[in-house]
Parts: C-alpha cells; structure tokens; sequence
C-alpha cells in the first residue's frame, strides 16, 4: 500500500468515524413491550373522552412489529384529548433530532402533532409546532413550522415558515439573513396520510444567546417527510435570550376544531442530539442518561 493511498484511507475512515459519532442517542421507543412505557422521561395520558394504548396487531404496525401507540380522539371541539411527552429538561439541549414514522388511518383532522416545549418560565419560553391543519378542505396537511422570533419572551406561533414558501418575511427579525428552503412549494396534503405509514425526519435548534448583547440568530428547523425535504431553515431567531433550553417532545396534542373522530399512530420514536440516528448508524448513548 503506497503511502499516498495509505493517506487517503487514514483520512477517508476518520471522516466516517466522525460523522458516524455525530449522533448521541436519547430516546429509542419501539413500543415493542406491548405497553405504554413508563420512565426514563416518557409520560402518557388522554382526556375529554380520548383514549391513549398500545396497538398489538402485527399486521397494523410498522413493520409487522409487536407494538405501536395509538391515540383515539372522539369529534375534536378544541380540547387535550391525547398527549406523549418525552421530558429532557435535565439534558439541557438546545438542539434535537426527532424521527418517527406515523399515521392516520381514520380521518385526516386537524392536531398539533409534534411540539417541542422549551422550559417554562414565570412568564417566558419558546415552543415550536409541527401541526397538522384543520382547515376545510385540508385537514391533516402540514402547511407551516411556526415559533417566535424572540422579540418577546413568550415564543410559539407568531412566526411561521410556510411549506409552500410563501410570505417568506414572517419568519421575524432574522428575515433578510436567515437561508429558508422550502424545496417544494407545497405543504403536505392531508390526502398523502391513507391508511400507509409515513416516516418523519425533524430537527429543532434553539438559537443561541444569553443576553441582548451576546445573541446569535444560528437557530434552525429541518422537516423531511417521506425522504422528501420540505423545510431546511438555517440562520433563525425562534427564542428571546432569556428562554431556557428544550423541556419536552410531545406528540399527539391539542386536538383542533374537526368533523369526524380520527385516530393518530406513531412507532419507532428516535430521539437524539447532533445528528439524525439513521445517519449515525452506532450512535453512543448521551452519558447524563446513564447518570439519572
């Protein structure tokens, strides 16, 4: 082996090392206990008549696995009906990488679906939501990530990046210097979800900064869907300087305004830190999760 090729190969494996060491691993739900997990950060529950379980029918899950988690939501009128929560306040990260494979077999309505919660001060934090929308005629469809541009220290759904990349400069205060792709110029209709699975790739940021002086607009908001991009957003402000870190994960959520019950699946949850897991292949365990 000529020392040249003996270079290339030396660099070649450290690059994939480091990439492959990229992720952290947080959370692998795979419901495969045939019951809802208790623990380690995870809550469950349902109220106003919807229901929260373990779906065991093997040819219902993803991949004919043994378990998956169902939420059963009656005519939604604006109540919490359903919520799963993975709590990683003690973490204290600012920055998360969720992938999950979900659906909606019963009737495409209206949820919040996936929010990620910032800790909550007396009177400050920043949320970001991934929703599906309950608008007539489109209801289920993700049509916009929406967060707070910081301006204020309360944070959720002042700002938005439309899917469709529509009124691009009510991302807030960091329009103009943000780089927002919105690849396909589309939301993500309703009428995709049938009765099939459809895998989701999202990753949050938190912008940095802990004062007025010291802020960095580095936050950022990535949406894949079906292995397709819909959102790649770099360069956010979408926290005030004194909102703390992430607190928790949720899904299912609010149930908006609809016209027939539904149902919302979800299987194979992974949660993780610098970098998607299924891009990190034999990604290490974050060590404060040992320590709890």
């Amino acid at each position: 082996m000529n020392s040249l090729y003996r270079l290339t190969l030396v660099l070649a494996l450290s690059i994939a090392s480091q990439v492959v060491n990229a992720a952290t691993l947080i959370s692998n739900q795979d419901f495969e206990s045939a019951s809802l997990p208790t623990g380690e950060g995870w809550g469950f529950g349902a109220q106003g008549g919807g229901a929260v379980s373990i779906a065991t029918e093997a040819s219902l899950n993803h991949n004919g696995s043994k378990g998956s988690i169902k939420g059963s939501y009656p005519l939604a009128t604006g109540g919490v009906y359903v919520w799963g929560g993975y709590n990683i306040a003690a973490l204290k990260l600012s920055d998360v990488y969720i992938e999950f494979w979900a659906k909606m077999p019963k009737a495409t309505q209206g949820i919040k679906f996936l929010k990620i919660f910032g800790v909550r001060g007396a009177s400050d934090y920043a949320n970001t939501t991934f929703a599906l929308v309950s608008d007539a005629g489109i209801q289920g469809s993700i049509t916009q990530v929406s967060f707070g541009d910081g301006t204020h220290t309360t944070n959720d759904t002042q700002n938005v990046i439309n899917l469709d990349g529509a009124y691009p400069s009510w991302i807030g205060r960091s329009y103009g210097k943000a780089s927002v792709l919105t690849p396909q110029k589309s939301r993500w209709p309703g009428s995709n979800w049938g009765t099939s699975w459809h895998r989701f790739k999202v990753h949050v940021k938190f912008n940095s900064g802990t004062t007025a002086a010291n802020e960095v607009a580095d936050g950022e908001y990535y949406l894949e869907i079906d292995n397709v991009v819909y959102v790649d957003a770099k360069g956010l402000f979408n926290r005030h300087y004194s909102n703390g870190p992430i607190e928790k994960i949720s899904f299912f959520d609010w149930a908006q305004n609809g016209t027939s019950p539904f149902e919302l699946w979800f299987d194979d949850i992974r949660i993780s830190t610098g970098g998607f897991l299924s891009d990190n292949p034999m990604p290490p365990v974050d060590p404060r999760l040992t320590n709890e």
